[in-house]
């Protein structure tokens, strides 16, 4: 049995990055975000149950509208820190199933397609493989700031910087689907679980926009409209 497992909460305060994109008042090309992330469960014909976790009473409607199960989270599971890995723990510590694979969709991936699911989903199958992480490639030159610190960290060895063309293996994880094996990710509590059983699924640039922000939602459509010959 596979579920999917659809986070769309509401923190306090709402989104930092962009108030109501998690609601259903904001419409992304004329749905919903959740209502895309449903749309695109539902069309892969993988799942024996799709859940949606939300501590928002008209997202929860519109997901019993659409035949899903609509779970009320928890308020200390709907903070602007927490971890949708420990929503997910939390609601299958007290649902009774069993399940074979979980596939977390979050609706913040609106041009994931089902292709992209369907097939993560056969890399997962695999018995080499404990979790699935979709990606695009991006050759990053990545530094990290320490407010506390004078200096910031480099993540690449600055006297080998390397060219663009020697950085074809590097990828940006893209937040587009996950999925994992039940069992071993109720043990770890991580939808990773572990690095070196992660399967990297490349999804193109095009299908992998994250709407965090304003520029993000203007850049989707935008997208949205290129991939489908002009049509919102």
């Amino acid at each position: 049995m596979n579920v999917a497992f659809i986070p769309s909460r509401i923190p306090p305060g709402d989104s930092k990055g962009m108030p109501g994109k998690n609601g259903t008042k904001l419409l992304f090309c004329g749905k919903p975000l959740v209502q895309w992330a449903i749309e695109c469960a539902k069309e892969t014909k993988l799942f024996d149950k799709i859940v949606v976790s939300s501590n928002d009473a008209d997202v929860l409607g519109l997901a019993r509208k659409m035949g899903c199960i609509a779970d009320r989270r928890p308020d200390e599971l709907c903070q602007s820190e927490s971890i949708i890995d420990d929503a997910m723990i939390e609601y299958f510590s007290r649902t009774p199933t069993a399940y074979d694979y979980i596939c977390l969709l979050q609706p913040t991936s609106p041009l994931r397609s089902v292709k992209d699911v369907v097939g993560s989903y056969r890399a997962v199958q695999r018995k080499k493989w404990h979790s699935v992480v979709t990606v695009q490639w991006n050759p990053v030159m990545a530094w990290v700031k320490e407010p506390s610190k004078a200096g910031s960290i480099c993540l690449y060895q600055i006297h080998k910087r390397p060219n663009r063309q020697t950085r074809d293996n590097f990828f940006l994880e893209n937040g587009a689907v996950y999925w994992m094996k039940y069992r071993a990710f109720m043990t770890t509590g991580n939808r990773i679980i572990d690095p070196l059983r992660c399967f990297v699924y490349e999804m193109p640039a095009e299908r992998s926009l994250e709407v965090d922000n304003p520029y993000d939602w203007f850049l989707a459509e935008k997208t949205y409209e290129w991939l489908n010959g002009g049509r919102k």
